[in-house]
């Protein structure tokens, strides 16, 4: 079974962590579709050629890497806690495939964000967009905790309070970063 296909076996939760083939392969494969579909979310918010950070793709990218650096700690970490060590690449394969394909559901939401220049009834289209964003976001609580609970042996709400933790690490990362990387710039404090 195709790797792609067992990431988006992940999405409705047909497949887990245990399911994904072994080895370092496997993973960096993962890792490389985390970081295209990353660069794809970057330009979609951007605008085409810029980042976020002001310095073209590269700024995007160290983000994306701070991301993938919180990710493998944060769950590499907990494993080691849970004695589970020989389960981490596989685990790390499932986390990145299925960010990864989570986040080409959210393309199309990212590149139709609605603003104020395109419509009178803004209101009503960034309430359905934020609605549809907010439960994108719990899809992927779900999936990750899935994925967290599998490997770690978890029951499933301590699953998502865990990809909950993950999410909440990354944000503060990526803020702290983004601060770091943009005083006085886009509404961020200097």
């Amino acid at each position: 079974m195709s790797l792609i296909r067992l990431f988006f076996q992940l999405l409705f939760l047909r497949a887990g962590p245990e399911d994904m083939p072994a080895g370092h392969q496997p993973l960096l494969i993962a890792v490389g579709f985390y970081l295209v579909v990353g660069v794809l979310l970057d330009i979609a918010v951007t605008g085409e050629g810029q980042s976020g950070l002001g310095g073209g793709l590269g700024g995007g990218l160290l983000l994306l890497a701070a991301d993938a650096a919180v990710l493998v700690a944060y769950s590499a970490g907990l494993a080691m806690l849970r004695d589970h060590r020989a389960r981490i690449p596989q685990m790390l394969t499932a986390l990145f495939g299925a960010t990864a394909m989570l986040g080409l559901v959210a393309w199309p939401l990212v590149v139709m964000q609605p603003t104020g220049a395109e419509a009178a009834d803004i209101d009503t289209q960034l309430g359905l967009w934020s609605m549809l964003m907010i439960a994108l976001f719990a899809w992927n609580l779900v999936v990750l905790g899935q994925i967290y609970r599998r490997t770690l042996e978890f029951g499933a709400a301590i699953g998502v309070l865990t990809a909950l933790g993950y999410f909440i690490l990354s944000s503060l990362v990526y803020m702290t970063l983004a601060v770091q990387l943009l005083p006085g710039e886009a509404g961020l404090p200097s």
